[in-house]
């Protein structure tokens, strides 16, 4: 099925190549309509390592479409989600060989920000498509940039954010981003304010980090967005149990509620719900990968293990 994809996807590309700029204006607002209406392909995979090698090609097939249709708001969006899906992925990658390797890790890490970044760019590329100047508004006047976006908006806000802050995330020491934060996270605070539910809750479950982990946070309300992230996927999302685990059980050396939680990742049914099966796949394999690491994140590990 992918190799088919693949194929179908090269020789579209090529013919855009070669006919007149009226046509592949229209093929590819065509093509784009229908990719971006097929964003399962890859969130319903159980192999990430599949999926980190593929997506690669569909991004850049995103981007040749996108330089044909820049302002179609179907592929802009699948652009940003590809990106910051990809920069994840390159992020747990350099998580994994920290300890082997500190110098590729960095590598690995600078070059997952620079895709975030790429994912948000489009995100507001698309935002601006919808709300001319926005990009500029929301650095001179975020409130009112905000207030003007509805719930159409709410994909595009969301990913940009979230890039946005992964960013940050991946190059800790960038001072740019540091100061940008604030913005990263009023996007997704306006996701919350539009539609909170967005996603089986994915905002509330940002939160839980940003909270969590901000200078100045509340654990308190990183807990509440915990308790209703849970509520709105109903259990059946993998990663909120570990947002909550890395970043609060973590800070409170609380051994016993970090192993609740991982527990409680990997109870979830990652077939249950196939549009999420890539994402829970990814969270239980680092829920195994944070479990085996315990020494190396509690202090204590002898005198609270049973």
């Amino acid at each position: 099925m992918e190799r088919s994809l693949k194929i179908v996807l090269l020789v579209l590309v090529s013919v855009l190549n070669l006919t007149a700029c009226s046509i592949n204006r229209l093929v590819v607002d065509k093509l784009g309509d229908a990719l971006a209406e097929g964003g399962s392909v890859f969130t319903s995979e159980e192999d990430p390592d599949l999926v980190r090698q593929a997506i690669p090609f569909g991004l850049k097939t995103y981007e040749r479409l996108l330089d044909v249709s820049p302002q179609h708001e179907g592929l802009l969006l699948s652009a940003a989600t590809g990106f910051a899906a990809y920069a994840y992925l390159i992020q747990l990658q350099a998580d994994s060989i920290d300890e082997l390797s500190y110098v590729e890790a960095r590598r690995q890490r600078a070059r997952a920000s620079r895709l975030f970044l790429r994912g948000r760019d489009y995100a507001l590329r698309g935002l601006v498509v919808r709300h001319p100047g926005f990009t500029q508004k929301l650095r001179n006047s975020r409130a009112k940039a905000l207030r003007d976006t509805d719930l159409r908006d709410v994909s595009l806000l969301y990913w940009a954010g979230v890039s946005w802050a992964g960013a940050l995330t991946a190059a800790k020491d960038d001072p740019f981003l540091i100061a940008e934060v604030a913005i990263a996270a009023a996007l997704v605070e306006r996701v919350l304010e539009l539609d909170e539910s967005y996603n089986s809750g994915a905002a509330h479950e940002f939160f839980i980090t940003f909270e969590g982990s901000r200078m100045g946070g509340s654990v308190k309300q990183a807990r509440s967005h915990y308790r209703r992230a849970v509520t709105l996927s109903e259990g059946k999302r993998a990663s909120v149990h570990l947002a909550l685990a890395e970043v609060v059980a973590v800070q409170q050396q609380n051994l016993i509620e970090f192993r609740q939680l991982l527990a409680q990742a990997m109870a979830v049914d990652a077939d249950e719900v196939p549009s999420l099966r890539l994402e829970n796949t990814i969270a239980q394999d680092r829920a195994k990968w944070l479990e085996a690491r315990i020494p190396a994140l509690f202090v204590s590990v002898e005198e609270e293990l049973p």
